[in-house]
């Protein structure tokens, strides 16, 4: 009798639990099959894009050097010299915010204009450099990309997957690649961890809750499988 009943409350318990943990099961099972049948590389664009190249600078592009920078700027941080355009150019981090200086002369640059923001987007894509759409994010990004990037052009080209690379406004750098398969995966692993604002803490509540649950879901039918192969020998035994 103790062991009718205790097959009773596992059989119960288990369809209770299944129907409470199911749906999410599903999503597991098909978020973490697109997330492994996808190239990861395609999903993070870097398929889509040209690497960009960076020739040797001549002295002659850069007169004003290193020290005249930190003379005039004494608290800039985090310094590059690159050439963008052809032309050579500083980015920096002075009084908590990233600007651009003209190499020649120390002056500061303005951002990048919606023009120069294409050629450089246009230079870096590899499809179809038809533009369809550019858009200068000075706040208030998407979801898609994050705010310490800001300020962003967006410059999206024509294509069914909606390819969007972006471009920073001030360094003049492809900063991030998105498309369609891109927020597919976004949205998938949204749904894998379960954290439905932030899309990024995988040590969340409500996944823990759910992933206890469906760890019990999977014990109790093992023991259900257990209690069947157990019945179906005593019954050869009697």
């Amino acid at each position: 009798m103790h062991n009718i009943f205790t097959a009773f409350w596992i059989r119960k318990s288990h369809k209770w639990l299944a129907l409470i943990t199911g749906l999410q099961l599903l999503i597991w099972l098909g978020s973490g099959a697109y997330m492994v049948l996808m190239d990861i590389e395609f999903i993070r664009g870097k398929t889509l894009t040209n690497t960009p190249t960076s020739k040797p600078l001549q002295a002659n592009l850069y007169e004003y050097s290193f020290n005249d920078l930190l003379k005039d700027y004494p608290d800039a941080t985090e310094i590059n010299l690159y050439t963008l355009g052809g032309n050579a150019v500083y980015s920096a981090r002075m009084a908590g915010k990233l600007q651009r200086l003209d190499a020649t002369t120390g002056h500061l640059l303005p951002i990048l204009s919606e023009q120069q923001a294409i050629e450089i987007a246009s230079q870096l894509y590899r499809g179809d450099t038809k533009v369809n759409n550019t858009v200068l994010y000075q706040q208030h990004p998407p979801r898609e990309i994050s705010a310490r990037f800001l300020p962003v052009w967006a410059v999206e080209f024509a294509s069914p997957m909606t390819p969007t690379l972006y471009i920073s406004a001030v360094t003049g750098q492809l900063v991030s690649t998105r498309h369609n398969y891109w927020r597919a995966f976004d949205f998938l692993w949204m749904l894998h961890i379960m954290d439905y604002e932030e899309r990024e803490d995988v040590n969340n509540n409500l996944l823990g809750l759910v992933s206890s649950l469906s760890l019990l879901t999977a014990m109790f039918g093992i023991a259900l499988t257990y209690i069947s192969f157990r019945r179906r020998l005593d019954k050869q035994d009697d």
